[in-house]
């Protein structure tokens, strides 16, 4: 232009940039997220200073995808998606308040927790929060669990914090936008992680509604997930990559109280999910004969602290989980609902259980209508069906567990009414079933095929038995042993290798090969007795030590596989080396090792 004009840029209504000058104006626009945000186009008009407006029209703003918030932006989020506003919701003593209702400092706190845990400042609150409960004429070894009310605001905001940012930066490829009402409430409120408890003045674990779990820290969950890289690529496959960790899991022994929750978890109160899935060793003295009970084990509450568990971890990936309390002889159990895809288990024990072994994790799963048809209100006998789904597994594959125990029944002469196998599946099959299902007809075809492998191909799943392997010693003896099966416990094969006359410093190699490269879980299965060493266990030519096992016990057993941790390994030839460091203090200096197998599954 040959005059001097004055160029407006308006972004919505309000005026975004002015500029003067003449010619050919070049000039740079800054601009806040709050005016992109107004709209992609911006009104642009030219106004001279004779003649008025002589000019305008539109340009498009550069903005690929919407802005997510700054930090004191959260309110202007919330707005644009108030479902999510609607379900943070805290109950402070008196009534539960959405986020609209709470007090200025606390959503000035949300505010700045969602910006750290966008920027990966995570809270660095204890974890587990000290158990605050108040004891009076509670019985003194009764498990309670409760937060003083500023600890549980911590943790409530921390939690919500990640979830909103989850969200917000889009770390999972689904939405909240995707949930209803029912799945928000599970995943925002505050009574999903625990209740207030008026007469304790403070926040309770309730065994009903939270099981017999304290949360863990998000940042602990979001950790876990990532480092067991089950984060996938939809809901579903997510929750059944945690079931197949799952297994990983060992009930506890012993008593529902106080003392014996502490010598599991080291806390005073309900198991922590960071505890949990970190692992810890068994401190007590009543199970130390137990095999795997010196070693360092995912020790779970049972099925309300695997229900627990599930929610916490789950819930930093913005996955709702409830728990769902279902009584079998007045006793009550958990199940667990993953409400946003409409599946269940029929019991928090199943992922565990030695009747799902190498089943497809995926295969423990029900859909809703069946969970409510065995175990919903309307059911005629709920307390039957609670673990059906692992029983029904079971009854399909065959698993070890029930071979071994038919070849028991066997040798002692054991009608199917008085049978072991009937044990197993009575609490959901009645004997008719059973005989229907010609479950004692394939056990004895089977049993005369002469293997111990499930009748279908395992999930991911391989053993490698211990006394069929080439194993070198550099002193001693090292051969297969068969075992009385009226020993306490049952041997794959019903045999092991058994390494023998040898001293501290030796060393045993037992090979296996594997077919395709990936990430694998290793286990090992020992056998324990009085005169059994203590091993250091070490992978290929890896100086790095597994695990450091005692293999005493006053009596002769077959313990638990125990995890020596996931392992990138390529295909073909490996070795687990096996190095005698000792002797239990209690064990008769004979230093025998015993190895029934190596368990190997495919995680990636």
């Amino acid at each position: 232009m040959d005059e001097p004009v004055s160029v407006t840029l308006y972004g919505g209504a309000a005026a975004v940039h002015h500029e003067q000058g003449q010619g050919q104006i070049a000039f740079t626009v800054t601009a806040t997220r709050d005016q992109i945000a107004a709209g992609s186009e911006w009104a642009v008009i030219v106004t001279g200073n004779r003649r008025g407006t002589v000019g305008r029209g539109t340009i498009t703003v550069d903005a690929p995808e919407p802005p997510a918030p700054e930090a004191g932006a959260l309110d202007t989020w919330l707005r644009d998606h108030p479902a999510v506003a609607f379900h943070l919701t805290w109950n402070d003593g008196e009534r539960s308040r959405s986020y609209s209702a709470w007090p200025a400092e606390m959503r000035a706190a949300l505010g700045s927790a969602v910006e750290a845990a966008r920027t990966g400042r995570f809270s660095q609150a204890d974890d587990p929060p000290a158990n605050a409960w108040k004891r009076a004429s509670d019985d003194p070894d009764a498990v309670h669990t409760a937060f003083a009310p500023d600890v549980a605001r911590a943790l409530y905001i921390a939690t919500v914090a990640h979830s909103l940012a989850v969200e917000i930066d889009r770390r999972v490829p689904w939405s909240l936008d995707d949930l209803n009402g029912d799945e928000l409430e599970t995943l925002l409120a505050s009574s999903s992680l625990f209740g207030w408890n008026p007469e304790q003045r403070g926040y309770e674990i309730s065994e009903f509604d939270h099981g017999w779990a304290a949360p863990a820290q998000p940042a602990t969950s979001w950790a876990f997930l990532q480092q067991q890289r089950l984060l996938a690529s939809s809901r579903i496959d997510t929750i059944v990559a945690l079931i197949g960790w799952g297994r990983n899991l060992t009930h506890f022994a012993g008593p529902v109280s106080r003392q014996n929750f502490r010598e599991h978890w080291g806390y005073d109160g309900d198991m922590p999910v960071a505890r949990a899935l970190a692992g810890t060793r068994y401190t007590g003295t009543v199970f130390a004969s137990i095999p795997g009970y010196d070693a360092v084990r995912h020790y779970t509450a049972g099925c309300q602290g695997t229900a627990g568990l599930f929610a916490s971890v789950l819930r930093a990936a913005n996955i709702p989980v409830r728990l769902r309390s279902v009584s079998n002889d007045s006793t009550p159990h958990a199940t667990i609902l993953f409400l946003s895809e409409d599946r269940a288990l029929s019991h928090g024990d199943d992922p565990y259980s030695l009747l799902s072994e190498g089943a497809p994790p995926g295969d423990l799963l029900i859909d809703l209508s069946t969970y409510e048809k065995w175990l919903g209100s309307t059911s005629k006998d709920a307390g039957r069906y609670i673990g059906r789904q692992s029983q029904a597994l079971a009854l399909q594959r065959l698993p070890p567990i029930v071979r071994r125990t038919h070849e028991r029944d066997r040798q002692q002469g054991l009608a199917p009414e008085q049978s072991g196998v009937y044990a197993l599946f009575k609490g959901s099959y009645f004997m008719a079933e059973l005989l229907e299902a010609r479950l004692w007809e394939r056990l004895e075809l089977a049993r005369t095929a002469g293997t111990d492998a499930p009748v279908a191909a395992p999930y991911s799943d391989r053993w490698f038995e211990a006394e069929s392997a080439s194993a070198t010693v550099t002193a001693g003896t090292a051969a297969p042993q068969p075992l009385d099966p009226a020993l306490l416990g049952l041997w794959r094969n019903q045999q092991q290798l058994r390494w023998s006359d040898a001293r501290p410093g030796a060393e045993l190699s037992l090979p296996f090969d594997i077919a395709e490269s990936g990430t694998y879980r290793v286990s090992v299965r020992f056998t324990r007795a009085p005169d059994y060493a203590v091993v250091a266990v070490r992978l290929d030519d890896q100086p790095a030590t597994l695990d450091r096992v005692s293999l005493y016990a006053p009596q002769m057993v077959a313990a638990d596989p125990l995890t020596m941790g996931d392992h990138t390994l390529t295909g073909g030839p490996h070795r687990l080396r096996f190095t005698i460091v000792g002797a239990h203090p209690l064990a008769k200096p004979d230093y025998v090792v015993g190895i029934d197998a190596i368990r190997l599954e495919r995680l990636k």
